[in-house]
């Protein structure tokens, strides 16, 4: 067997001091490793700055994390996916430029990008299929990358890989076991508190068929007995539903699931429609739609008072959107007033927070026949 070259022995080390240096990063979850990760691996190539970019499996286009390292200020938005960064999570290999500027395949920078000039991006694989990538700059007139800075991060990203994995893993791991906890948490407080209040409702009833001197007081009692009683009811059936939330699963059937589930738990009579493909919004999007949901049914089921409700999907070609209406006693001008204000009604404040970030519109109003309609738009790539 041939013995290493002085380069590939000094590689080694270099990874072999990475490999003891991240490995606790790993205890600490997915994003602190991450940071980590880039950090240490642009002291590696002595980068002026450096990113690491991790997109979903299961939909390349989207970026699930974005870290940086040697920027001045966090960066204004994710990458697009369009520019130099991203070509090794679509071809596989790694980039290496000596003039950005000059290269056929630039698309510019986007504001508050530091200057670079040369750049080294490194293709992050896991059993042969991109997870995403890891990318260093150098501004004009600075060092410029070698090779052994392009064979050394090959070889560090494929360490990174394995461990970036296992974190994932384990997170998905951990968020199973909270998302069986709490099914399991709703069966039981359905199966048990639910139905012990329900007994004290019918003690109520025996109570208040009891007649003695001090009747008039004894109805009065009982009914705020029954009062108290069906108001924690009412916020039960509300815990329920939040618990059996779908969201950890975004496709058509979670949402059919979520509003079958409000029906039963609720009693209201829920209709869903849906026209156009739901799986081919970005995974974002269809998180966020799930969580309006869940949020604007149990607004339904606590406030409005109302017999039914309809959830409504319209995918078209370039914007989705979702809607949920009731025909109840309509949202009243205070939370419609203070629904962009942090104090307001803290769950339509974040459904107004969550659409804004991925750049829709929200609208929430009184329909002219009573009731109130909850629309987000979102528009698609």
């Amino acid at each position: 067997m041939s013995q290493p070259t002085t380069n590939q022995a000094e590689v080694l080390r270099i990874l072999s001091e990475a490999l003891e240096r991240l490995q606790p990063w790993m205890e600490e979850g997915l994003e602190p490793l991450l940071q980590a990760v880039v950090d240490h691996a642009r002291t590696l190539v002595n980068a002026a700055f450096a990113g690491i970019i991790i997109t979903d499996p299961k939909d390349p286009s989207t970026i699930r994390y974005f870290k940086v390292s040697g920027w001045d200020g966090k960066p204004v938005e994710f990458p697009k996916g369009h520019g130099m960064y991203f070509m090794p999570t679509k071809t596989g290999a790694s980039l290496h430029v000596e003039s950005i500027s000059r290269h056929p395949l630039a698309v510019g920078m986007p504001v508050g990008h530091p200057p670079v000039e040369a750049l080294l991006t490194i293709p992050l694989k896991y059993h042969g299929q991109a997870i995403g990538c890891i990318f260093f700059g150098q501004p004009p007139k600075s060092r410029s990358f070698t090779k052994t800075d392009e064979d050394m991060m090959n070889g560090f990203a494929s360490l990174c890989s394995i461990f970036i994995s296992w974190c994932d893993q384990q997170n998905e791991s951990c968020f199973r076991i909270l998302t069986e906890e709490r099914q399991r948490i709703a069966e039981e407080l359905h199966d048990s508190l639910s139905q012990t209040l329900f007994a004290v409702v019918r003690e109520i009833d025996r109570l208040e068929r009891l007649t003695g001197a001090q009747k008039g007081e004894l109805q009065a009692r009982t009914a705020r007995l029954r009062e108290l009683t069906e108001q924690c009811q009412s916020e039960l059936r509300a815990i329920l539903f939040r618990l059996m939330d779908d969201e950890a699963r975004p496709n058509v059937t979670a949402l059919t699931h979520l509003v079958q589930e409000f029906e039963r738990i609720s009693g209201i009579s829920t209709k869903l429609i849906t026209h156009g493909d739901f799986g081919r919004l970005s995974l974002p999007i269809r998180q966020t739609m799930l969580k309006i949901v869940a949020e604007s049914l149990t607004n339904v089921f606590r406030h409005a008072n109302s017999p039914v409700a309809i959830v409504h999907l319209l995918v078209e070609a370039d914007q989705a959107t979702i809607t949920v209406q009731d025909a109840g006693d309509g949202i009243s001008d205070e939370a419609l007033r203070l629904i962009t204000h942090p104090t307001g009604h803290f769950g339509l404040h974040s459904i107004a927070r969550s659409v804004a970030i991925l750049n829709g519109h929200v609208d929430i109003f009184r329909n002219e026949d009573g009731g109130t309609t909850v629309r987000c738009t979102f528009p698609v790539r």
